[in-house]
Formats: C-alpha cells, structure tokens, sequence
C-alpha cells in the first residue's frame, strides 16, 4: 500500500512513482533514475577529473624529485572523498543541488523547502545525504557493493522514489523541468 500522505513530513502520493504533492505546493514530479545518472556522471566529473590529474601531477613530482614520500600518493583518496562529502553536503542543504543535479534539472527538497522554489533542505540534512552515499565507500572490500546499492536504492521506492540517503534524510528528488501536458 503506498504512502497516502497526509502528515506535515510525508507528500501525499498523486501517482506512484511519478507525482507527489506537499501541503501547499502543487504537483511535482519525481526524478527519473535517467536524469539522476546523468546528475551523478556531472558531479563525478567535476570532481574525479581534477583529483586525477593532481594524482597524476603528484605522482610524478615523487617519482622525479622525492621516491621516500611514496605515501603521500595515499592521501589523494581520503582527500578527495572529504572533498566531495563537503561539495555534496554544503550544494544540497544550502541550494537543494549539485552543479550536476542543476544540469539534469533536478532539486532535492523537504516538506518544508518544496514550497519555497529555491533554496536547500537544510546542511543537516545534505550532510546526511552525503554521508549515506559516500561513507559506505571506505568499508574494506564491500565498499564498492554497498556504494552500488545505495546507488540504485531509488529503484527500490516504487511510490516516492527515495533512496537510502533520502530515507535518512527525509528528502526528495523532483524534477524542476517544466511539464508539457
């Protein structure tokens, strides 16, 4: 039985998977699992592709010029993962999107930011956004299982589409491309 809404928190459910409703807002659409990949490719690349060329740039100034501080290679990944939970966190509860969200035409909103047409859901609730889909990451081994499946987890949520860091942190993925009836 899907959620009916109803409470302050919860949007009421127009259309399973598809449209939702706030108290007073109008209808929203749901994100696509489509437009969310393209956000999550936007956002890795602003972010992988310079963490990879100063891994690059790194590694041959160590190689060249100083070979004993090998280990300095080893904080490029715990540098870049701090990096992107600060871009993640800070971009959605102060804004309520990413660059790459922002270029897919998404937005992520609570039951009391949806009314407010910009603006985020709040710090506390990006940063838990964000720590449910990175810090599952540094688990030895099964990080990168775990990462996938919270990944996909919106595939899960046939009536809101929320995945597990939206379930955390009480959030939502609307589209914010206008609809042509």
């Amino acid at each position: 039985m899907p959620p009916s809404g109803g409470g302050p928190d919860r949007p009421e459910i127009i259309t399973p998977g598809a449209w939702i409703r706030f108290p007073g807002t109008g209808p929203l659409v749901l994100a696509t699992m489509g437009s969310r990949f393209v956000a999550r490719l936007v956002d890795a690349a602003i972010l992988v592709i310079p963490a990879g060329a100063g891994f690059v740039g790194l590694l041959l100034a160590v190689v060249v010029h100083q070979p004993r501080l090998w280990w300095t290679l080893l904080l490029i990944a715990p540098a870049t993962l701090i990096v992107w939970f600060g871009y993640e966190g800070l971009s959605i509860g102060l804004c309520g999107a990413t660059v790459g969200k922002t270029v897919a035409g998404l937005r992520v909103v609570t039951a009391r930011s949806a009314a407010a047409q910009r603006g985020g859901p709040g710090v506390g609730a990006g940063m838990a956004r964000a720590a449910m889909l990175l810090l599952p990451g540094l688990v030895p081994c099964l990080g990168g299982f775990i990462t996938v499946l919270v990944s996909v987890s919106p595939f899960f949520d046939e009536f809101a589409r929320q995945g597990w860091p939206d379930k955390a942190a009480g959030t939502y993925v609307v589209s914010t491309k206008p609809v042509h009836y």
